[in-house]
């Protein structure tokens, strides 16, 4: 488990977030949604030790000892977006054999690259790749670390529907082998399809979306809006609702009956 505790970020002299917790649990894929400039990417560089702001509080990966900072590193992986990850004089193929010998991966370049529909780009350098392809070449590297925490910074920007839908099966695939993965977006339908757990930044805290609890819960200073005190009663669908035996590409897929769309009534609620 990657545990957030008592956890307070500072940056240019502005606090972020003020003792906030949570955990990031193996299998769980995490939404986590603001407004620009309320310290998500702060949030995730933290997370995995990049040092990007003040920070105090504690983060533990796995019950590690604070001092393992190899073997720590080694179980989480941050992939900015808007390709900032990579080098421009690299091909598409350089930057996955380097993740692979880096991560010491077990993961076939081929099978990544055939999964990602980057293989028919591999030679490619970077400089000559459009802004999509190198946001499937950044999830594609993600994916190659076989790390067990991603922490994903609007990774799905820049992306044509086909390929957010296909990333979204690929998330939810890896979430089943034990994967834990928290993406911050503005595209909240996907946040919505894909997400088993949503975290809105608020007031320097952090509001929790969890459909298997009965109430919205809040980790901060502040007082919880009474209009967010409980979901509205279509948050919680009928057990009747059955998932389909074959889930379509970009659907939910978690176990338990469908929900109803809650990002952008709690988002609309939170930010007005």
């Amino acid at each position: 488990m990657l545990s957030v505790t008592n956890l307070t970020l500072s940056y240019g002299g502005r606090v972020l977030l003020q003792n906030v917790s949570f955990d990031l649990e193996p299998g769980c894929i995490m939404g986590l949604v603001a407004p620009n400039g309320y310290g998500k990417t702060t949030l995730l560089k933290a997370m995995a030790n990049i040092k990007a702001a003040r920070v105090t509080g504690a983060i533990a990966v796995d019950d590690l000892p604070a001092n393992q900072v190899a073997r720590r590193r080694a179980r989480v992986f941050y992939a900015p977006g808007e390709g900032t990850l990579l080098y421009p004089g690299m091909t598409v193929g350089d930057h996955l054999a380097m993740t692979r010998k880096l991560w010491r991966s077990q993961r076939s370049i081929d099978d990544v690259a055939r999964a990602c529909k980057v293989d028919d780009f591999l030679s490619k350098r970077v400089r000559a790749c459009s802004q999509g392809m190198r946001q499937q070449l950044t999830l594609a590297i993600a994916y190659m670390t076989g790390a067990r925490y991603l922490l994903l910074d609007e990774p799905m920007n820049a992306l044509d529907p086909t390929n957010v839908q296909l990333n979204s099966a690929i998330m939810r695939s890896m979430a089943k082998q034990g994967t834990g993965i928290i993406m911050s977006s503005h595209i909240l339908d996907n946040v919505d399809q894909l997400s088993d757990k949503i975290l809105f930044v608020k007031d320097k805290g952090l509001v929790l979306f969890d459909p298997s609890a009965p109430t919205v819960r809040v980790s901060s200073a502040s007082e919880t809006p009474s209009s967010l005190a409980a979901p509205s009663a279509h948050a919680a669908p009928s057990a009747s609702m059955a998932l389909s035996a074959t889930p379509r590409v970009g659907a939910h897929f978690a176990s338990g009956p469908p929900r109803a769309s809650r990002a952008i009534d709690i988002y609309n609620e939170l930010y007005p």
